[in-house]
């Protein structure tokens, strides 16, 4: 075993990238607070049979699973934060005043066999709304989501919108055999129009159920498909389904949102999850999706019944998807390096706290080494300006404060140091990193 190998679907993040996703996290939670939504925090592990009652036995494949030694009882990693801030707001937070508005930024584990995006390891960015059952309130989760991509330059992306319920009715409506909905499931779900037209056409089905059938895959686009599918639908429950999603659209017209929605009513995913309006993010040229989020009913799994809705942005996605197209600028390392040569450390200790204390990141170099090795060290870590103390060149009461790109210098009372080098790194400007640093390590 190499011992730098990490477990199939982590990552290691060097400082550079760090920095980055730091940037990212901070951005996506100033929108979320900006809405009023209040961040919370879940356990990161959490009782199998609490989360079982939420996801159930069929996400239990993908639990990453451990006994708890006191106990006894299972519990795991949780896969999923939804799950639990529904199980707060029905239990603890039951008698709190509705909406619920709640915020998060965590990691979720959840086993994966797949050879492309294998991320076992997730960071999530996301909001629930909880209380609300009312089309304002799912092209609310859609603007924000919205804002969210726009706040860290993301540009050109599309947010795909559906209603499973549609979907729903328009199967259940065709009654047809169990082996061909499931193929027929199947197939939708990959848009995969050769075996839909064959599974169909071995069917006994109406001309309007066979047609409906065949024209899901192909009714995505915007505001035109509404008028495509009234034509097409005669299910009163599919009916009721299109028009809560055209008022869904509606209100994101009314926030000029219209350009980045595109409307999918043949699609699949999230089918057993969604109970109403769902949605997923895309970035252009990258294969996956940056958030996905939509209507569900977690929390009657945990109490009385209460509409909810929501989103989760995946960072590790965004953050890749940033990179292909434009890089966030992140900040990382020490803005000067004091190297102090001086027995007496108090006038370096002073210097540095204050200087910390008026926001500049300041580090200390204390290992003993000559002026040339210091200020080499400062060039290869990538710490603009180093502030000398003590040096042979330099007076008991003088400071050099040293450009470490330019090699320019500037001699200085020890008592204006603070004053005068918080001036010059205030008009530094310096530079942000934007630079593709050494990929981060993963498997």
């Amino acid at each position: 075993m190499r011992s730098s190998e990490i477990p199939r679907g982590t990552r290691t993040l060097p400082p550079l990238m760090a920095a980055k996703r730091r940037k990212l996290q901070d951005a996506l939670l100033d929108v979320f607070l900006r809405w009023g939504f209040q961040e919370v925090v879940t356990p990161t592990f959490e009782y199998l049979d609490a989360l079982t009652l939420g996801l159930g036995e069929a996400f239990n494949e993908r639990l990453f699973k451990l006994e708890e030694r006191h106990t006894g009882r299972m519990i795991s990693l949780r896969p999923d934060i939804t799950t639990q801030i529904a199980k707060l707001a029905a239990t603890r937070l039951k008698d709190e005043p509705r909406p619920l508005r709640f915020c998060y930024v965590a990691n979720v584990f959840r086993y994966s066999a797949s050879q492309t995006r294998n991320m076992q390891e997730l960071y999530q960015a996301g909001v629930e709304l909880i209380g609300l059952e009312s089309p304002e309130a799912d092209a609310e989760m859609i603007a924000i989501a919205v804002e969210s991509m726009q706040s860290v330059g993301l540009n050109d992306f599309r947010i795909a919108v559906s209603q499973p319920a549609l979907v729903r009715q328009v199967l259940q409506a065709a009654n047809l055999p169990v082996e061909a909905l499931e193929r027929l499931q199947a197939a939708l779900a990959i848009k995969d129009t050769s075996t839909l037209e064959a599974v169909v056409t071995q069917c006994d089905l109406t001309d309007q159920h066979r047609e409906t059938l065949l024209e899901l895959p192909n009714l995505c686009g915007r505001a035109e498909v509404f008028d495509q599918a009234a034509k097409l639908i005669d299910n009163p429950g599919a009916q009721q389904a299109l028009e809560n999603l055209a008022q869904v659209y509606d209100m994101l017209k009314t926030y000029g949102l219209e350009d980045h929605v595109l409307i999918d009513l043949g699609e699949l995913r999230g089918f057993e999850y969604y109970t109403g309006i769902m949605f997923e993010g895309f970035a252009p040229h990258f294969g996956y999706q940056v958030c996905s989020g939509g209507r569900y009913d977690l929390l009657k799994h945990y109490g009385p019944p209460d509409p909810a809705t929501g989103f989760a942005i995946d960072i590790g996605a965004l953050l890749e998807a940033l990179e292909q197209s434009n890089p966030i600028s992140a900040r990382t390392g020490a803005d000067c390096l004091l190297i102090d040569f001086r027995q007496d450390k108090r006038d370096a200790l002073r210097i540095s706290r204050e200087l910390r204390q008026r926001g500049h990141r300041v580090a200390r170099d204390i290992i003993q080494r000559d002026q040339h090795g210091s200020l080499e060290y400062a060039r290869l870590s990538g710490i603009p300006y180093a502030l000398l103390i003590g040096a042979q060149t330099l007076t008991l009461d003088e400071a050099l404060l040293h450009d470490v790109y330019r090699g320019t210098e500037v001699r200085m009372p020890i008592q204006e140091v603070v004053p005068r080098v918080d001036a010059v790194l205030k008009q530094a400007n310096l530079p942000l990193h934007t630079d593709h640093e050494a990929e981060s390590e993963h498997q």
